[in-house]
């Protein structure tokens, strides 16, 4: 959970997310639609603690998480609840927002939440003990990479990979943001987007979100099997 980038389009937008965890993670479920107290969600399940990183709501909606809120932390042995647990909590109410406003987060650890809800785009921060919620301006891209694997240095040079990128890509395709998302970088494949350092902390997957009109999707890349797959939403007919 720890490279999210936002890109706004004329008919919506593309939020996605490279995975970034340490080898004794197990291997995620591909994305597929789940009902989650009574809402159809698609998301890439971590079998270790059953939450996510990254949810589509059937209405267009989204969510994505990253590791940390302001600066990197000294994490606790045990926490009360997964923070993708959190996500999914998040996700299955009508108002994400107003819902992240009253969660109770105490022994939840620090976390980024990347939401778009109603079309408007949200910055949910926890840093542990106070929480934090900025609207964004969603006609401007963005990235974000995670404060718990990337210092500030390392962050500026992916805003600088993020902004060259859009610069040159006047109309951006998903295949677009899949080729910077598993290819940006320097050559330094510890702060590669696609980064790896020495098979403790690597990228394990991408996952990105398509909303577009009619075309509400999640398309999704193993890194390690290089298998992707597309999860559409189920029409039920009367």
């Amino acid at each position: 959970m720890c490279t999210v980038s936002y890109i706004p389009t004329s008919k919506g937008y593309y939020l996605t997310s490279n995975r970034d965890e340490k080898n004794t993670r197990s291997i995620s479920l591909e994305p597929k639609e789940y009902n989650h107290n009574d809402y159809k969600i698609i998301f890439p399940k971590d079998t270790d603690a059953n939450g996510t990183w990254i949810v589509l709501k059937e209405n267009g909606d989204a969510l994505c998480l990253l590791n940390g809120a302001f600066v990197n932390f000294t994490a606790k042995e045990k926490y009360r609840k997964s923070r993708g647990i959190i996500v999914l909590e998040l996700a299955a109410t009508e108002n994400s927002i107003e819902t992240f406003r009253l969660i109770d987060l105490e022994n939840i650890a620090p976390f980024t939440i990347i939401i778009v809800q109603n079309k408007i785009l949200y910055e949910c921060r926890w840093d542990g003990a106070s929480k934090y919620l900025v609207q964004l301006d969603n006609a401007q891209s963005y990235i974000w990479s995670s404060v718990t694997l990337y210092n500030e240095s390392q962050r500026a040079i992916r805003q600088n990979w993020f902004a060259n990128f859009i610069n040159k890509n006047n109309t951006v395709q998903q295949s677009d943001i899949f080729n910077f998302h598993k290819n940006a970088g320097d050559g330094c494949i510890e702060n590669n987007l696609v980064m790896n350092r020495e098979g403790e902390y690597f990228t394990v997957s991408i996952t990105s979100i398509v909303v577009e009109d009619e075309i509400v999707e999640v398309q999704y890349q193993n890194i390690i099997s290089n298998n992707t797959s597309v999860a559409k939403f189920t029409k039920e007919f009367a």
